[in-house]
């Protein structure tokens, strides 16, 4: 069984950001699109995506950031 994947621009817009946000925290490390070539996520990378918008939000820096998602 195949994981459904979501398109980076409909992440964007459920997220309610734009797809240069999305990409910002590809380049930063913090978040991995399934498929690279065409941005592409699993519900697990929305859900990542989703918690690192929460804590960014409430002004924790991104090397925080970072060490939260990976601990």
């Amino acid at each position: 069984m195949q994981a459904e994947l979501y398109e980076l621009t409909e992440v964007a817009q459920q997220l309610g950001v734009s797809p240069e946000v999305v990409k910002r925290f590809i380049r930063m490390g913090l978040v991995f699109p399934a498929q690279k070539h065409n941005y592409k996520f699993t519900r697990y990378g929305v859900r990542r995506l989703q918690m690192i918008l929460d804590l960014y939000e409430k002004s924790y820096p991104m090397e925080r950031i970072e060490a939260i998602l990976n601990h």
